[in-house]
């Protein structure tokens, strides 16, 4: 059995042989309500995704994001980029925590600290991860979880049938579709990235699947991520309780077409560089109190 601790990570075992990890310090990946637009999809329930988040900019929802603790959230790096590719600032963009219909909330979370993977560009697919740090504390409640973390190298879960949730179009043609206030799901294929790339690469797309990402659709389309979902997650409950966010809404040709699923960033691929932020941001914070402590105290001669 793979339960272990080290510092704040917990490495938990499940029935199907892997692992998952537990960056929070409350169980991770549970939520109330686990029965059964993105397009193709359907309301969530209340409560059903209680990791999922909103990133607001102007006003707006922007992107997608999963909370991973009671600071941390996970998104895409090019949900935090601008149109003139540099990164924002974090006054610019807040979170919505804790909701499923985002239409009247008022609740924002201001944000610390944005942390881009440092191989990430702004105008390129590659290393599309970042991090967001919340600068409140967030509350747990039924309607706000942690989701749990894939080991990392671990499956690459083709074959699987996971789920997408987001607040993004419902069309690829934003004429035709709109942009739900309430998260919607559906369920992809996690497919092979050789698979992935032969699909695309019949359909005349120059898109080519690397390792640090990975696919889930439908070879006959229909059901996908769209724009706006950019950042959100890609879940599987391995042991029909945890759920885990595999991978995080990236790119991809158009919405819902045939032999073109959507291509998500591949989290185990990042999931020490997530442990390893996020602890490097512990240690900063505890050596800047400790400087101001000792700046504090009169000295005596």
């Amino acid at each position: 059995m793979c339960r272990l601790f080290v510092m704040v990570v917990f490495l938990l075992y499940s029935n199907y042989g892997f692992c998952f990890i537990n960056l929070s310090n409350i169980e991770c990946g549970v939520s109330p309500a686990r029965r059964g637009r993105i397009v193709g999809g359907e309301d969530s329930l209340p409560a059903e995704f209680p990791w999922a988040a909103s990133i607001w900019r102007q006003g707006a929802h922007q992107c997608g994001a999963t909370v991973l603790t009671d600071r941390w959230l996970l998104t895409a790096g090019h949900c935090i980029c601008s149109a003139f590719d540099e990164f924002y600032k974090t006054k610019q963009l807040s979170v919505v925590v804790g909701f499923t219909d985002i239409s009247s909330t008022k609740s924002k979370e201001p944000l610390s600290l944005i942390i881009p993977h440092p191989e990430y560009r702004c105008n390129r697919k590659s290393n599309d991860v970042a991090l967001l740090k919340t600068m409140n504390q967030l509350q747990w409640t039924n309607a706000l979880r942690p989701a749990c973390l894939p080991q990392a190298l671990s499956n690459d879960f083709s074959g699987v049938l996971a789920t997408v949730a987001g607040w993004g179009f419902t069309n690829e043609d934003r004429n035709i579709g709109s942009r739900p206030n309430i998260l919607q799901k559906t369920d992809v294929r996690v497919v092979t990235n050789d698979q992935c790339n032969e699909w695309y690469q019949a359909q005349g797309s120059k898109i080519k699947v690397i390792p640090t990402q990975m696919c889930a659709g439908h070879k006959e389309g229909g059901r996908d991520s769209c724009w706006a979902d950019s950042g959100g997650p890609l879940m599987f409950r391995e042991d029909n309780l945890h759920a885990m966010v595999v991978g995080v809404v990236s790119t991809g040709s158009g919405c819902a077409r045939a032999q073109m699923p959507g291509v998500y960033t591949r989290v185990s691929r990042y999931t020490d560089w997530i442990i390893q932020s996020i602890e490097n941001d512990k240690i900063r914070s505890r050596n800047n109190e400790l400087r101001s402590g000792f700046n504090w105290y009169p000295r005596f001669s």
